[in-house]
């Protein structure tokens, strides 16, 4: 008897041993949607994980906020432990979880954008990734230099409707929010195209600080995209529009006015006032929203427009050199944006000349006649968002346009984001309605 139960224990203890060796094996390859949820809020997330057990790579998608398709970082997997992490911010968002039954659960641990570090726990289940596209890296001309991007290209069959992106201002990526864009287009039937900004990435030409993010250069960039979707078979070139945000929103219309081959035009947060009016209303918002008395705000501006009428060449440097060492021990000095204030004499800034800082977009929109969709947030805090709106109707009137669309969208910010009321924590979300905005004018366009 004795026997015949050690010869069951063993034989248990076999199959406990040889199920643990098949637990380490399980594979957490493939497609996982989730949830982080804090506090009684949720915060949906997909991840895809590949490669093999000991070199497991990762890549997560964070649709509010326009997270997609970015790279994991320091991923560990060793049955039942799952751990990854999302390099965003100086620290990274760190995921520690476990594997049972098809699910991974553990808690997370980070910001994703917010002031204040949280702790939440997430929950991810295996799914089907809808798969409606396919991407493809291009490569195409822009004078002397070369632009690398990625194409989205729809399944069904083609030619297709197509939207080349403009980034916003500084060394921007196709590594971006300009994947989630591209994704929510290309699930819609439009082809898609980013692209590095020349200078960065695997683009070539000069770097967008030697340069001063030269308007001409960008326009002229976007206007390459254009014309290498045109010379594919598989682009309707006759439906091929611009999408810009922030700084893309002086730059595609400007591209727009010089092709007769752009089909239609998207602005999100920008284009409607001059570069420097902008700038001056980027810094006084800050400083109005730190508390700062009027008096002490009304400085400030004023150290900025001579900053920028040095430029101008109506102030000398040395004038100006002056006030600013005068003003540096004030308080809201150190909160300034650098650019020009702060920039030091032997900057080629000051040598540029204005005429890109005081580009008026309104002489541009009067020469658009193709139908255009400009979307602001109230609330936007870098873009004077009801002037800028105002100024771009009136531009858009007076040059009898009668196919435009232009909304105000409440509450939102420069991101249309909006942010959670205070006492009721919760991440920011996109406005309600914008990207389906988006989506509705793009149809029409099809």
């Amino acid at each position: 008897m004795c026997r015949k139960l050690l010869l069951l224990l063993l034989a248990m203890l076999s199959l406990l041993l040889f199920v643990n060796s098949m637990s380490a094996q399980t594979p957490i390859n493939g497609y996982w949607e989730g949830v982080i949820a804090d506090s009684g809020r949720e915060l949906r997330f997909n991840v895809e994980f590949s490669g093999t057990p000991g070199e497991v790579k990762g890549r997560i998608d964070i649709p509010d906020l326009y997270v997609f398709d970015y790279s994991l970082a320091n991923i560990k997997y060793e049955f039942p432990k799952v751990h990854f992490e999302l390099p965003l911010a100086r620290q990274p968002d760190l995921f520690d979880g476990a594997l049972t039954n098809e699910n991974i659960s553990g808690k997370y641990a980070g910001r994703f954008y917010k002031e204040q570090p949280r702790d939440a726990v997430f929950h991810l289940w295996r799914e089907k990734r809808d798969v409606r596209y396919t991407r493809e890296d291009v490569v195409f001309p822009s004078g002397n230099i070369k632009l690398a991007g990625t194409l989205f290209l729809p399944l069904k069959k083609g030619p297709h409707p197509a939207v080349v992106f403009l980034h916003g201002s500084g060394p921007q990526t196709r590594e971006s929010y300009l994947k989630h864009f591209a994704d929510l287009f290309a699930r819609r039937g439009f082809a898609a195209l980013i692209y590095d900004k020349r200078g960065t990435g695997a683009s070539t030409g000069e770097i967008w600080y030697r340069t001063g993010d030269n308007f001409d250069n960008l326009v002229a960039d976007a206007l390459a995209g254009v014309k290498y979707l045109a010379q594919r078979a598989d682009i309707n070139r006759r439906h091929v529009g611009l999408w810009g945000l922030s700084q893309g929103g002086w730059l595609a219309p400007m591209a727009a006015e010089r092709s007769n081959d752009v089909a239609f035009l998207i602005t999100i947060s920008g284009g409607g006032v001059t570069p420097a009016q902008q700038e001056l209303y980027d810094d006084e918002v800050n400083l109005r929203d730190r508390g700062f008395p009027e008096d002490q705000i009304t400085e400030a501006v004023n150290l900025l427009k001579m900053a920028d009428n040095v430029i101008r060449k109506k102030v000398a440097w040395e004038e100006f050199a002056a006030a600013r060492e005068k003003a540096q021990p004030q308080p809201w000095f150190a909160l300034l944006d650098r650019f020009p204030v702060k920039l030091p004499a032997e900057d080629s800034m000051w040598q540029s000349g204005s005429e890109q800082m005081d580009f008026d977009p309104a002489p541009v929109w009067q020469k658009i006649h193709i139908p255009v969709l400009a979307i602001f947030g109230e609330s936007d805090k870098s873009t004077p968002s009801i002037e800028s709106a105002k100024q771009i109707e009136v531009a858009l009137k007076k040059g009898r346009n009668r196919h435009y669309r232009i909304e105000i969208i409440p509450h939102a910010d420069h991101a249309l984001w909006i942010t959670a009321e205070k006492n009721h924590w919760d991440w920011d979300r996109p406005a309600r309605g914008w990207q389906e905005l988006l989506t509705s004018f793009l149809q029409r366009q099809q």
